[in-house]
């Protein structure tokens, strides 16, 4: 058994792992201070998750079972955890989310590209938000997490949430802005639901707080320019520029898995 601490969304988490490959996923973000809580797969929820993918190897098979496991611990502690892509711009955070597949990874990269280098990732497939309140007013802050998809792109750091936006394809760019009441279907589909109903009800709430006190967009898209400028101009409230130099896709690959 290998037992190590981890930090994630200002949260210490014990993880108690029967691979010491947790330990090396997670290397950006250990830690050695007291832990809030521990978590620990079972034999039997990973021989569950071995039935439903038994092409893919136990180490992997756990390292994604904690990650559901510490999800289910964060809405006592004000947070939850979200499917999406989170970028950063000048210290604000946007989360793009969607199905997968939609194009998530390639909107944010053009971001980046176009936008240039005041645009960073905080996380690529699954960050955790804190939802706090001070004197009535309610924050969202976004962090990243060492589970970030395919891509690994992330970094071990946060920002205040200014815009959510829900992307889809499209043959027109075009963005609009959506009530609470019409994301509520779309954001439930992207949330990690916890185990325990009183984790689960915690989670609502801190999910309406998300949803009434954040910009909320549809973006309909292609996969060029005009598509950044559309989205960029309407989350940031910002006139579009374009960066003096375009990053290739393996440059800003490298730039998003640099370790910080």
């Amino acid at each position: 058994m290998d037992v190590f601490n981890i930090e994630l969304a200002g949260l210490t988490i014990e993880i108690r792992s029967r691979f010491e490959y947790c330990r090396w996923f997670s290397r950006d973000y250990l830690s050695d201070k007291k832990a809030e809580f521990s978590v620990f797969v079972s034999d039997e929820r990973l021989e569950k998750m071995r039935e439903h993918s038994p092409d893919i190897r136990d180490e992997f098979l756990e390292r994604d079972a904690i990650y559901s496991a510490i999800a289910s611990k964060l809405p006592y502690y004000g947070r939850f955890a979200l499917h999406g892509a989170c970028i950063s711009h000048k210290n604000t955070a946007y989360l793009f989310t969607a199905a997968s597949g939609t194009g998530k990874s390639t909107h944010i990269r053009l971001w980046r590209r176009y936008v240039g280098e005041d645009v960073d990732i905080l996380n690529g497939d699954k960050p955790i938000f804190w939802v706090s309140e001070n004197d009535g007013k309610v924050s969202v802050r976004a962090f990243g997490t060492p589970w970030c998809g395919k891509e690994g792109w992330n970094r071990r750091k946060s920002a205040n949430v200014g815009a959510i936006c829900f992307l889809r394809r499209g043959e027109e760019n075009k963005i609009s802005s959506v009530v609470p009441g019409d994301a509520i279907p779309l954001m439930l589909k992207q949330m990690f639901h916890p185990y325990e109903p009183e984790s689960t009800a915690i989670m609502l709430e801190l999910f309406d707080k998300m949803i009434t006190n954040v910009p909320l967009y549809a973006l309909d898209c292609d996969i060029s320019e005009d598509a950044v400028k559309c989205s960029f101009e309407a989350l940031t409230g910002e006139k579009y520029k374009r960066s003096a130099v375009q990053p290739t896709d393996e440059e800003i690959n490298r730039i998003w898995r640099m370790r910080t």
